[in-house]
């Protein structure tokens, strides 16, 4: 059964669904909505006897929709990026929870729930899976339960992510065992399962052990059955201007609630929010989008923090199961929806035109009462219209009421903003990319960029000149620093000669350092994870170290009295002067990279030596460079070189590149404390100059 692409028991329709009468076969839908075409006057008895009738037969197909008053009175969700650098505190090792709490409702009128964003855009960098990034980061499972405490003591719900496409990593097998786990120990209200439309059919029985129903939300439109099983989904994408049309979830099961996204990386949600209040529909709060800073601007904050006061106090209109859309209205410019309730109807309306407009703005009932719900203030009645006013590319808002009551006047009293704030044009462009590095080069200078007579043991010379640098950058959700163009022009650096290391670090070097210099890294969690009673494994003392920070990998090169190359200097010291993609050469050669899929000695591959004489540059370990950024939300360092973790051909595009990548390339890996910046695939070398 098929009408305006919603399908049950099948898939929706495409772009243009098929309707089940004559009528409804002329509605089109576009990404979620149906949109009318001019010619239709949804006024009209027989269009609105349609649009009734078949909202009954469709609902009848699906098994009743129950959310609770907590969720129906939820208008804003938060999404909490992990690596959003205002959430942890590195030095003080504390996760900022007020903080983040305090500024959703200082600034957004307050979270309904939050989204706990913990893997993509690092997954897949090694072994580590979905779940062991809640228990890696900083304070683990406990600081997950915190989250969880803290959110519900202002009434907020906190959900988990959970991502159905995560197989290759470790342990791909186990999702409903670590996920009940991760419940269980935490106390989170509910799983987010980002591109899955509903939750896996054997996650009900597993999850009985709980006692206690586990909400589910997701970022599709759940359009038939599948609704009943998901408590909240986002209007992603969702056409919100022209307001010519219905949101198919919104008509058919209003008691679902929806959080509107239209464009995840744009920064202008003005149009966004007046489409929310008009449909009475919620809006999610996506400022860092896998690090993009994407903050919304004061102008549609000022908007959010009006409309959310009205949404919650009028939460059983927006969720009225014979609410109607469009209405007719005073003038064709106008579109008003109509939602009855327990305090009388509230009627939405919006105009986007670029003019005010004060007029008639739809038919008066006999008796009734009508109330502007922003200013507060009485409207009249003339010649049987309700009168009004709309501000340019604004939104309205009456209610009717048969009488004023005490009740009612307290309400409004609290949830009338005064007025609704004015559109205004403002710079909402894309906020600029970190440009410039966090620091100067760490140098050395005990070469001061002249080769000398002998060189320190194990390493090899790099000659300074100027260098065509390349690179190919991967897109993993966000941009990284400004590297455009780089791909095939290239950009000129200019290098003074240096030293590096012939092969990364091993565990054994590693040992000596700790042995001599007694370093003791304040955060112990992840650190050298592969050794054994804080001893080198046997067999591996001439392998590469891995579960290194960074800060770890600076502090081993201080005291070797080098330093961590730059990313250009990685890239020249492998690619040499012409440069090449790979060490040896133009084209990859597969018997010259690791393929055993864990660390071998270094040095193993005599033939993938680069032009200055390097091994093991591509598909042994990842390898920091010295290079971080930071930006307003968040702070990254950048891996080169690929490692010996490889996930198969079909694996999500989704997961970092794995495998040997070519120097031409690199991993943007957005940091947040040591304990989830060590991995079974990450080594460093040193250079000296």
């Amino acid at each position: 059964m098929l009408w305006a692409g919603v399908c049950l028991a099948a898939e929706p329709a495409g772009e243009d669904g098929q309707g089940m009468s004559d009528r409804m076969d002329r509605i089109a839908v576009k990404n979620g909505a149906w949109v009318i075409p001019e010619d239709v006057d949804l006024s009209e008895p027989a269009w609105r006897a349609a649009m009734d009738a078949h909202r009954v037969r469709l609902r009848a197909q699906v098994p009743p929709i129950r959310r609770s008053e907590a969720l129906k009175r939820s208008f804003v969700e938060g999404f909490a990026f992990l690596f959003d650098r205002r959430l942890y505190d590195a030095k003080s090792r504390r996760w900022r929870i007020d903080e983040f709490l305090d500024r959703g409702e200082r600034e957004f009128g307050g979270y309904d729930q939050v989204i706990l964003w913990q893997s993509y855009p690092r997954l897949g960098i090694g072994p580590r899976n979905q779940f062991d990034y809640y228990r890696d980061m900083p304070g683990g499972l406990e600081a997950v339960a915190e989250w969880v405490r803290r959110c519900h003591k202002r009434g907020v719900r906190l959900f988990l992510t959970y991502n159905p496409w995560d197989l290759h990593t470790r342990e791909g097998d186990r999702h409903a065992a670590d996920t009940l786990e991760l419940l269980r120990a935490t106390g989170a209200d509910g799983v987010y399962l980002d591109t899955l439309a509903e939750p896996p059919a054997e996650w009900e029985a597993a999850f009985k052990p709980l006692g206690r129903e586990v909400l589910y939300g997701t970022e599709g439109h759940p359009w038939d059955k599948r609704i009943a099983k998901v408590h909240t989904s986002w209007g992603q994408g969702w056409a919100i201007t022209p307001p010519d049309r219905v949101y198919n979830t919104r008509w058919l099961w209003p008691e679902h609630k929806t959080f509107l996204t239209s464009n995840r990386h744009s920064r202008d949600h003005w149009d966004e929010v007046c489409s929310a209040w008009f449909t009475g529909t919620g809006v999610l709060v996506w400022e860092v989008v896998f690090g993009n800073d994407t903050s919304w601007v004061e102008r549609d904050k000022r908007l959010l923090r009006a409309v959310k006061p009205l949404l919650v106090a009028f939460w059983e209109n927006f969720a009225h199961p014979d609410w109607q859309p469009h209405i007719p209205a005073g003038d064709k410019s106008l579109k008003v929806n109509r939602f009855p309730g327990p305090m009388g109807t509230v009627y939405t309306l919006t105009r986007p035109a670029p003019e005010a407009y004060a007029g008639p703005l739809f038919a008066a009932e006999a008796g009734k009462t009508y109330i502007d719900l922003f200013t507060g203030a009485e409207l009249p009645v003339a010649d049987g219209m309700v009168r009004g006013k709309i501000a340019v590319r604004s939104i309205g808002g009456v209610l009717a009421a048969d009488r004023i009551t005490p009740k009612l006047r307290a309400v409004l009293k609290k949830a009338c903003p005064g007025r609704v704030p004015p559109f205004a044009a403002v710079d909402t462009e894309p906020i600029a990319l970190a440009a410039e590095c966090d620091h100067k080069v760490r140098q050395v200078n005990r070469f001061r960029g002249v080769k000398p007579d002998a060189l320190p043991p194990g390493m090899v010379w790099a000659p300074g000149g100027t260098f065509l640098m390349k690179i190919s950058h991967p897109w993993h959700g966000a941009r990284c620093y400004d590297h455009y163009g780089w791909d095939k022009a290239g950009r000129k650096v200019e290098l003074r000669g240096f030293a590096i290391d012939t092969t990364p670090v091993t565990n054994a070097q590693f040992a000596a350092f700790l042995r001599d210099s007694g370093y003791v890294p304040k955060v112990r969690e992840g650190f050298l994870k592969h050794w054994k009673a804080g001893k080198v494994p046997d067999g591996l003392a001439d392998h590469p170290v891995v579960y290194v920070s960074l800060d770890d990998a600076r502090a081993y090169a201080k005291w070797a009295g080098k330093r961590l190359p730059t990313e250009a200097e990685w890239q020249y010291a492998a690619a040499g002067e012409d440069g090449r993609r790979w060490p040896w050469g133009r084209r990859f050669v597969p018997s010259r990279v690791n393929a055993t899929g864990g660390t071998v000695p270094v040095g193993s591959f005599a033939a993938d030596a680069s032009p200055f004489g390097l091994h093991d540059l591509c598909g042994h370990v990842w390898q920091w460079t010295d290079d971080t950024y930071t930006d307003r939300v968040h702070t990254f360092a950048i891996l080169k070189g690929g490692s010996f973790f490889r996930m198969p051909a079909d694996a999500s595009k989704w997961y970092v590149h794995t495998g040997p990548l070519a120097l031409t390339s690199h991993a943007k890996v957005p940091l947040v404390g040591a304990s989830l910046d060590r991995f079974a695939t990450v080594g460093f070398r040193c250079v000296m100059d």
